[in-house]
């Protein structure tokens, strides 16, 4: 091969030579003013093709320097890479073996050879948290999430921090501006925040958020739950904006959801209050009175009755229980109340003829005695009010007339949210004799969750998955 090569080389500088001899002109050049250079028509061949050969081999140089260079990353990457696999693995198997402190020392160290790693920014973070460091779990997650914004495993750990360190306005913040984003629609993410808006009582912003996410799923269980959430959230907006004096808006927050459910008491007693502020006494009456033909729920009938009495129209109240009693005649829930509109109205009389005949009927509350005893002495018959008193002081006795369908709990004032179990429409007027617990037949559906919680001490940002 060598001596091939020397002998191209000798050709070639034969060939040159006799070039030379074959053309002996000069062409002469001007590079700068003033300055003319003369050379050989050969010697200018002879220099053109050697630039051209130079520019191939530094173009072909520069490529294999290229690949060199890349390959050599490529190898350290593979290294550190495996370095990384490696610690990795120790990681997990401290942590299956409780060995924390360990298991935070080899994070520490994969974080300092990849900086960008966010799988262990992220449980390192969690990690400090669980240990109560929060503040260095924000920093970490906040660390991980310039890396890789879109991650809504991320996006959840910083909004625990936050959520533990107290810091609400932080995490809400945070929320706002993923849900302000094109790609934030994840469902899970929109859940926890729709929940934490409804714990801090900011109803239009979680109204906002709820309507995306009801609209979100196709028909089915989970859809019906979401819109009643939607309505339940509605309610709330349209109770808001009565407590504010803006009777107009809770009108049509209140009408919109009675459009969406029918059916849902709290919404239709809503929009008889707005009605009744506004002077629009008929049409408070007409809404209650549809709404009790409709469902034959006797918060209605309460309601009713106070603003027949706060009106000075007694007589509508009364005919309309004399309408419903005749309608369903054995309902003593509905005879006791009638009872004690005749005792609000001074009717002592008939209250105490109604409480007798109901008397034996039902296993009564203790409040059931105690008004008849009161009834009792007010008609002067005082062995038959202290018998009474004994009944009501040997019964059962609870505090509170009303009761939630779901969770059983016994509250004081009606509302149209327990707040025992944050269940929507499920508070009803207790009838007032003692009923054995039973399986509830109210769905979790008013129940404002969508997504895991996460105070939820089972949640793990890990089962968010990567979608947005």
């Amino acid at each position: 091969m060598t001596r091939f090569l020397l002998l191209a080389l000798l050709l070639s500088l034969v060939f040159i030579v006799k070039l030379f001899e074959w053309n002996p002109q000069s062409v002469t050049f001007q590079f700068l003013p003033n300055h003319p250079l003369t050379l050989p028509e050969v010697t200018f061949f002879v220099l053109a093709l050697g630039l051209g050969a130079g520019f191939v081999m530094l173009v072909h140089g520069m490529g294999d320097l290229l690949r060199w260079v890349r390959n050599l990353r490529e190898v350290r990457e593979e290294k550190r890479e495996e370095k990384v696999a490696a610690l990795w693995k120790k990681v997990r198997e401290e942590l299956n073996r409780s060995h924390t402190p360990q298991a935070i020392s080899l994070l520490e160290r994969l974080v300092s050879i990849y900086p960008n790693h966010t799988e262990a920014l992220l449980l390192l973070g969690n990690i400090k948290r669980s240990l109560g460091d929060t503040n260095a779990a924000i920093r970490l997650h906040r660390r991980a999430r310039v890396f890789d914004e879109e991650d809504v495993r991320l996006l959840a750990a910083l909004a625990e921090d936050y959520n533990r360190a107290r810091r609400g306005e932080d995490e809400l913040a945070l929320f706002s501006e993923y849900f302000r984003k094109r790609e934030g629609r994840n469902v899970d993410i929109l859940g926890i925040y729709r929940d934490r808006l409804i714990s801090q009582e900011k109803w239009d912003e979680a109204l906002e958020v709820q309507s995306v996410l009801s609209r979100s799923f196709q028909k089915g269980e989970r859809r019906e739950r979401e819109v009643a959430v939607l309505v339940g959230i509605k309610f709330e907006t349209g109770k808001a904006q009565l407590s504010r004096g803006d009777t107009d808006a809770a009108r049509r927050s209140f009408r919109s959801a009675l459009k969406i459910d029918p059916s849902f008491p709290p919404a239709r007693i809503g929009l008889a209050e707005a009605q009744f502020r506004e002077g629009r006494v008929t049409e408070a009456f007409a809404t209650l009175e549809e709404g009790f033909r409709r469902d034959k729920d006797q918060v209605f009938l309460e309601r009713l009755e106070e603003m027949a009495l706060e009106t000075g129209s007694p007589d509508r109240i009364l005919a309309l229980f004399e309408n419903a009693v005749s309608a369903d005649p054995n309902n003593s829930g509905l005879l006791y109340a009638r009872a004690r509109l005749f005792d609000r109205l001074m009717l002592v009389d008939s209250a105490v003829e109604l409480m007798e005949s109901l008397e034996g009927t039902e296993n009564w509350e203790g409040e059931f005695y105690g008004l008849l005893g009161d009834l009792y002495l007010r008609k002067q018959d005082r062995v038959n009010a202290l018998e009474s008193f004994r009944k009501g002081a040997h019964g059962e006795s609870r505090t509170g007339r009303y009761v939630c369908r779901h969770c059983q709990a016994r509250q004081v004032r009606w509302a149209g949210r327990c707040p025992s179990c944050n269940s929507w429409g499920t508070v009803m007027v207790h009838p007032g004799f003692f009923q054995p617990p039973g399986p509830s037949d109210e769905p979790a559906s008013r129940y404002a969750p969508g997504g895991p919680g996460l105070s939820d001490p089972t949640w793990d940002a890990y089962s968010l998955g990567q979608s947005t």
